[in-house]
């Protein structure tokens, strides 16, 4: 989590996310970006996350999981981090590989489709997986960029009804993607978002980079309820915004 300073402006965040629930009951859908790369949104998403997950069993809602999902495939951050000797050392080892699309067309494909070794068809299921950490109450995504052949691409695309369909499975959704210069994977996701969070450097509080990022989730009939600014490498971060 980093330092205390750091966790405790990060619970605030959660404390007035958490307060906005969804009518039908239903898990809420977080999407955490960012204007520019190196700004720490891996690390506040998966924050975010584990300060949900703890609210849920201090309030005896332990039946609700928190769900990472984890969009930047090309750099599967979070499963690296709950691979690594830091995050098996806090919380031991997950569990899994399960399956991550639950019966409907992911927000991942893969072109052209083909066959394993033995035959099997190897379809979009194949190549993302679900992972659970029990200690946390945390699950978490993995892209299988091992399992590609020669000449296949990963697209992504909008998938409305996989969204909706993890909100029957968990009771928050934080969702990480990469930053806003490396890649335009907000335009499939924040319009089925309950809110968007952008990360950013304090430096950037007056920037033209950061209004127009808050401009183009407006645009995509997203809800941004705020910037959190964090201090890479340390992590320390400050929130503004109405939650």
């Amino acid at each position: 989590m980093g330092n205390g300073s750091n966790a405790q402006n990060l619970r605030g965040v959660w404390q007035g996310l958490s307060q906005d629930k969804r009518a039908d009951g239903r898990g809420s859908i977080y999407v955490c970006t960012a204007p520019t790369s190196g700004v720490g949104t891996s690390f506040v998403t998966r924050s975010m996350a584990i300060i949900a997950a703890a609210q849920f069993r201090a309030e005896n809602m332990g039946d609700k999981q928190v769900l990472i999902v984890d969009m930047d495939i090309q750099s599967n951050a979070q499963s690296q981090w709950f691979d690594s000797p830091e995050g098996r050392a806090r919380f031991g080892a997950s569990e899994g590989p399960y399956d991550a699309c639950f019966g409907t067309a992911p927000f991942w494909r893969v072109t052209p489709s083909m066959v394993d070794e033995s035959g099997q068809n190897l379809t979009d299921s194949h190549f993302m997986s679900l992972h659970v950490v029990g200690t946390a109450n945390v699950a978490y995504t993995r892209f299988h960029w091992e399992q590609f052949r020669p000449g296949q691409t990963a697209h992504i695309q909008n998938a409305r009804e996989y969204w909706h369909k993890l909100r029957q499975y968990f009771g928050a959704i934080f969702v990480d993607t990469p930053a806003l210069d490396r890649a335009d994977i907000i335009s499939t996701v924040c319009p089925e978002a309950d809110s968007t969070l952008l990360i950013s450097a304090s430096e950037e509080k007056q920037s033209r980079t950061l209004g127009d990022a808050y401009a183009k989730i407006n645009a995509l009939n997203g809800r941004c309820v705020g910037v959190i600014f964090n201090e890479p490498p340390t992590g320390q971060a400050d929130f503004e915004g109405s939650a």
